[in-house]
Parts: C-alpha cells; structure tokens; sequence
C-alpha cells in the first residue's frame, strides 16, 4: 500500500501537477497582496483625509461656538447662563403658576388620557 502512494506521489504526471499548482497559488497570491496593499494604501489616504476634515470642521465649531459665547455676554458663558439657579425660588415658582409652561399642561393632559385608557382596560 505504501510502495503504491509513494510511486503515485512521485510520478512524473503527479509531479508536475503539484508544481503547477504551486505556481498557480504563488501568482495569485502576489495578485491578491499587490490588491490588498493598493486598497489599504487608498483606505489610509481616505482616513487621513476624513481626518483633516473633521479637525476643520471641529475648528470652525469652535470658533462659531465662541463668537456665541462673546456675542451672548461677555462676563458669562451661554451653558453657564442657562444652568444658573434662578436667585428668589418662590419668584420662580410663582411665575410657573401664572404662566403655565406648555411642557407642564401637556404631560398633564397625557397623564389624564392614560389614567382613563387604564381604567376601560381595567
């Protein structure tokens, strides 16, 4: 059994397909190398370009985002502003009450609605 695989192994026919197929893979793996260097090649151009681009763009956010800040006031800064507590609570609360914020009026009115849709399932 043995002698019959070494014979068929080292047959001239047998030989010669295994160079060929050697050779065969050899050529298609320097095609398939010389593809994938020249895709990751233009892949890090295209990072590097996205990459200036988004360090533009960041830049010029940052420079719309301070002419705000200077444009709003001067002394204070806009997030600075908005989150500030209010300094008299019941002057806030007060003009809450008066004004009613359509925030308020609206979540209570859905809160309303569900409460009765929960009862008829109920």
């Amino acid at each position: 059994m043995t002698e019959t695989l070494r014979r068929a192994l080292t047959h001239r026919i047998a030989t010669l397909a295994a160079a060929t197929a050697a050779l065969v893979m050899g050529v298609l793996l320097a095609i398939s190398w010389s593809s994938w260097t020249a895709e990751r090649s233009a892949l890090e151009r295209r990072i590097s370009e996205l990459t200036q681009q988004a360090d533009r763009s960041q830049s010029l956010w940052k420079a719309q985002l301070a002419a705000c800040h200077a444009a709003a006031d001067p002394d204070k800064r806009l997030t600075e502003a908005a989150y500030e507590a209010p300094a008299d609570t019941r002057a806030a609360a007060r003009r809450l009450l008066t004004e009613r914020p359509e925030g308020i009026d609206v979540c209570a009115r859905m809160e309303s609605a569900d409460q009765a849709v929960l009862s008829t399932l109920q």
